[in-house]
């Protein structure tokens, strides 16, 4: 990933001797008082005994006055909690119009982020994404919180589903019953992402409100309306900064709302020093006090590809650039005097300040540039699971993954009553521990590159970077249609073949009709109980089985390209006659496609597919099959789904076409291929809904079925 400067923290106080801070001279200070005013030998010893443990010993990097405070602090804020939650009367967490009353008072609401794919991204394409999130959060002068939330991946509904088809072969069934078990064994989890915004009352307001019985119901609904035009106009302005091309944003309605916000509405949290249990979860966060100098763009994603459920909380507010530039020349002042101090003192430890000072006056070059604005930046993460020994578990692999990463962080201990409303859409921000940043270096915590899939249709594999399965359901698309591109060798046919046993168990009622001019499908049809003819002229081919292969009587014969298309126009006559769901594939689609009347009759039957519940499959050896041509590209066009196999050339036609970047034209060379590996890899793109890299495996029995031709 492309990396990104990111300063340290410049909130520098002043030491004694570069050392000892001002409170912790209180500290070591304070406890010597009595025994020094006394002029007690033992009181001096005791204090001196008090001091050093007071000035070292720093629980959860804290020190014990600290702890003292949030002591305090931590009952009544736990009491507070669990009296709204008791409370009939309170608002917090109502929905109406499409946004919700926060804890303060206030409203917001939530726009939903559909993600994109960084990973298949050269670095100069992750840069054009970097430098969209930075206007975006410049283009906002008021907080924004980004939630990413993980549950887990739940295919319950989906067993059930498959439990209850009809299938000519059990065995099949039973075998891609427990192909789906084994992802539902190894806990994996789905990630949503949510960016929240809030608006507040201001003090007249509120009062206003709180004593809206005196002064009338008017006050009150004036107020309210205020307040939701104000809502409404930064939602649009967050949609119209993030609805690109590469992501797509959309505000919930008050159903999605209501059921994103129950949880935190409807269950009482219950905190304990160092967690927070609400819902049946076990919740223990994690505060980000400090980052490496350079990090990676999307770093959280790293994060919330760790095996276990991880939610994610970035919290961006703007700052006035003015202000920032004073407080930095005072910081940068402040550090320079440091330094002089220290090497006027002889010592020799400066580095670190250095290298603050080199931060500081790094961002105000930036901000002089106007290359970035000043905003203060705050991010958390929070593990979950109904098991508490799970949720420490995956407590260890963050905090292992963020010392590998090089980040500084804390627990919030004593503080989860304010942990449990930062990481809630309900509430700001009370932990704030925030940093100021420029935008450029806050946009690197671009977290909308991860990738979640359908709860319906087939699984076409498992998505290489989260090991989710992909399941997708090509029926609800825009159009059915999908092109299967591959060398030869590069397990396209027994990927198709892998989609067409599942589609035949999931589908019910579905019709299958293979296009065959290479004898390669005869015996996985009939294995399906259905029917092989052989193309010959005029014939009428019989299609009402519910699975039917068209197959040529020999290969390689020049006339098969007029079999073909006779074929093809067959079948797109005959699925037109009703609605039946149906599942057409032309293998070798580069036949028709070198020929003038066979692409005009696919681009037509791919045109139409939709209006006749249609799913059409063409396979061809290179993409370039398809660019080459006017009526190949209109083809293209009205086909969401593209699947690449490995390729053996990759020609600029086909990169620019697909605008694929220089990594995935790479990757073409170097998928895996079924021969050389136990599974064949794959890139994956779907309009609008998906674009990732493949890993295809076949179940035992459906690779019998394919191999052997055995009964399905």
């Amino acid at each position: 990933m492309k990396p990104v400067w990111m300063p340290g923290d410049l909130e520098v106080p002043m030491r004694l001797f570069g050392r000892i801070k001002a409170k912790d001279l209180a500290r070591i200070s304070l406890p010597l008082v009595p025994g020094v005013l006394t002029q007690n030998l033992v009181g001096i010893a005791a204090g001196v005994l008090i001091s050093l443990v007071w000035f070292f010993w720093k629980p959860y990097g804290r020190p014990l006055d600290g702890h003292v405070f949030h002591t305090a602090r931590w009952l009544i804020g736990k009491r507070q909690l669990e009296k709204k939650a008791d409370s009939s009367d309170s608002l917090t967490g109502e929905v109406e119009e499409n946004a919700f009353r926060t804890g303060e008072g206030g409203l917001g609401t939530v726009i939903r982020i559909e993600p994109t794919n960084l990973d298949l991204k050269t670095g100069a394409e992750q840069g054009a994404v970097h430098n969209l999130y930075q206007e975006f959060i410049e283009t906002v002068n008021y907080p924004v919180q980004i939630h990413s939330r993980q549950k887990r991946l739940d295919l319950d509904k989906y067993l059930d589903h498959l439990e209850s088809c009809e299938s000519s072969s059990e065995l099949l069934k039973t075998d891609y019953v427990e192909f789906c078990e084994e992802f539902e064994n190894q806990e994996l989890t789905l990630t949503q992402h949510y960016i929240v915004v809030h608006v507040e009352q201001d003090g007249l307001s509120f009062l206003q409100e709180k004593y809206s019985e005196y002064l009338g119901d008017g006050v009150k609904s004036e107020n309210d309306e205020a307040l939701r035009s104000e809502l409404d106009s930064r939602c649009r302005e967050v949609l119209e900064a993030l609805n690109t091309s590469d992501l797509n944003a959309e505000r919930l309605t008050d159903t999605q709302l209501t059921q994103f916000t129950s949880a935190e509405k409807h269950t009482t949290p219950n905190p304990s020093p160092q967690w927070t249990t609400q819902g049946g979860q076990y919740r223990k966060t994690i505060q980000l006090d400090e980052y490496p100098s350079k990090i990676d763009l999307a770093w959280p994603v790293q994060l919330l590809r760790i095996r276990g459920m991880v939610d994610t909380v970035q919290v961006i507010e703007p700052c006035n650039t003015s202000k920032a530039v004073k407080k930095l020349n005072r910081v940068a002042e402040k550090l320079n005097a440091e330094i002089d101090s220290l090497l006027a003192g002889g010592h020799r430890g400066t580095n670190k300040l250095e290298s603050l000072l080199e931060d500081a006056n790094q961002f105000l070059n930036l901000l002089a540039e106007k290359e970035a604005h000043p905003v203060e930046y705050s991010a958390y993460l929070t593990v979950h699971h109904p098991k508490k020994e799970r949720a420490g578990q995956t407590f260890e692999k963050v905090c292992n993954r963020l010392d590998t990463l090089r980040f500084e962080y804390s627990q919030p201990v004593l503080r989860t009553d304010q942990a449990y409303k930062t990481s809630s859409p309900l509430y700001r921000n009370p932990l704030n521990h925030s940093l100021l940043v420029p935008s450029s270096s806050a946009a690197a915590g671009f977290p909308f590159a991860t990738q979640n899939t359908e709860d319906t249709g087939i699984i076409y594999g498992a998505d290489t970077y989260s090991g989710n399965p992909v399941l997708l359901n090509r029926f609800n698309w825009s159009s059915h249609s999908m092109a299967r591109m591959g060398a030869v060798g590069s397990g396209k046919s027994y990927a198709a073949k892998i989609e067409l046993l599942r589609s035949a168990l999931i589908y019910q009622d579905l019709k299958i009709i293979v296009v065959d001019p290479k004898q390669e499908y005869k015996h996985l049809i009939q294995s399906l109980g259905g029917n092989v003819e052989t193309l010959e002229e005029t014939t009428d081919y019989s299609l009402d089985n519910q699975a039917t292969c068209l197959s040529v009587s020999e290969r390689g014969q020049s006339e098969n390209v007029e079999l073909l298309t006779d074929a093809v126009e067959q079948v797109y006559s005959s699925v037109s006659q009703d609605q039946e769901r149906t599942l057409v594939l032309v293998d070798e689609a580069r036949i028709l496609l070198n020929d003038e009347d066979g692409r005009r009759v696919l681009n037509q039957f791919v045109l139409e597919g939709r209006d006749t519940n249609t799913a059409i499959t063409l396979i061809t050896q290179n993409a370039s099959h398809f660019t080459h041509s006017r009526e190949g590209r209109e083809i293209l066009d009205n086909m969401p789904g593209k699947i690449f196999m490995r390729h053996d050339r990759v020609p600029e036609s086909v990169v620019d076409y697909f605008n694929l970047s220089q990594r995935e034209k790479q990757e073409l060379y170097e998928l895996r291929t079924g021969t050389e590996s136990p599974y064949s890899e794959a890139l994956l793109h779907v309009s609008g809904r998906i674009k990732t890299r493949l890993r295809v495996e076949s179940t035992p029995q459906e690779h019998a079925v394919i191999q052997g031709g055995e009964q399905a």
